[in-house]
């Protein structure tokens, strides 16, 4: 059974496994989450070339955490995952920060761990089946986009390559898959109606590497009609919608009542300031995903908070 929420309690999920603890997206960072009773994250999916899932966040590798097989930092900034073949991929060491890039001083307390993997899906999700917590719950994101081709498949080619390993799972009543690009929510919808969908969204004027994806007609939206940030939860709601993922800052306690009002739980990214954790507490959001889940448990027990 997939426990979304509970009333009075907040689920931690970690984002990326412990992206501020051990190396992002790699399974010795969601090791670490089950080892200290954390059963909730969020990680990514692309396509390789020879159309498996793998388990990493950005369209291209990231010269900031790459290394190539001698070693050395990757320089180039244009490698798609997309062009790659998995066995391509496994030449590459992402196990460790470059702390003199900027994306590296992000994360100056992050453990560096040697030999470290691009896992695929099928790999994090047998992972996955060996906890037996009862709040075991898995956020895949579907990493799609509509601004530029040739990244990824198409939302159906992908949607059926994820899907194709979640059926393999068995853990079909403990997944959520989110996505940005409501184009692939629609296909989980149309043709796998029994996988809970989360709507992310992105509202910020100022993003660096993302950029606002909610306004009128907007393609992220599935060129859905919209006029006011009210609206937003109605509209998730009317796709058939069983969480919001909205980016922390563009909340307000309002907007949490306005989703509970249509019975539609909010969970937050990414939140990993103790006075944002403790704000989007008081707003009563029902999850918060965080690069520090360790963080956030302490948090909580420390205030009196429910957690699970």
């Amino acid at each position: 059974m997939l426990i979304l929420s509970k009333p009075n309690y907040i689920k931690i999920y970690g984002h990326r496994g412990a992206r501020g603890d051990l190396p992002e997206n790699t399974l010795e960072s969601f090791k670490y989450l089950f080892k200290n009773n954390i059963n909730a994250y969020e990680t990514d999916i692309l396509i390789s070339k020879d159309l498996i899932p793998v388990i990493t966040h950005d369209f291209r590798l990231d010269p900031s955490f790459t290394k190539d097989n001698e070693g050395n930092w990757i320089t180039d900034e244009n490698i798609i995952i997309f062009d790659l073949s998995y066995d391509e991929l496994l030449k590459f060491d992402v196990g460790a920060l470059n702390k003199l890039s900027r994306y590296g001083r992000r994360f100056v307390n992050q453990k560096t761990l040697e030999n470290q993997k691009i896992p695929k899906l099928s790999e994090l999700l047998e992972l996955s089946s060996k906890n037996e917590s009862e709040n075991l719950l898995i956020n895949l994101e579907i990493k799609s986009t509509p601004d530029e081709e040739n990244l990824t498949p198409t939302p159906e080619e992908m949607v059926k390559l994820v899907m194709q390993e979640v059926n393999k799972s068995n853990l079909q009543n403990k997944i959520i898959i989110s996505s940005f690009d409501w184009r692939t929510l629609t296909e989980i919808k149309n043709h796998y109606p029994e996988i809970s969908r989360a709507y992310l969204s992105f509202q910020q004027q100022t993003g660096i590497k993302i950029k606002n994806t909610i306004y009128n007609r907007s393609p992220w939206m599935s060129f859905l009609p919209f006029f006011e940030k009210y609206e937003l939860p109605k509209i998730i709601k009317s796709q058939g919608g069983k969480a919001w993922h909205p980016y922390h800052k563009d909340i307000t306690k309002k907007l949490v009542e306005i989703s509970h009002q249509e019975d539609l739980p909010v969970n937050v990214w990414t939140v990993n300031e103790e006075y944002d954790m403790l704000k989007m507490i008081e707003y009563s959001v029902d999850g918060i995903m965080t690069d520090y889940p360790l963080r956030l448990k302490e948090l909580c027990d420390k205030e009196n908070i429910n957690w699970f």
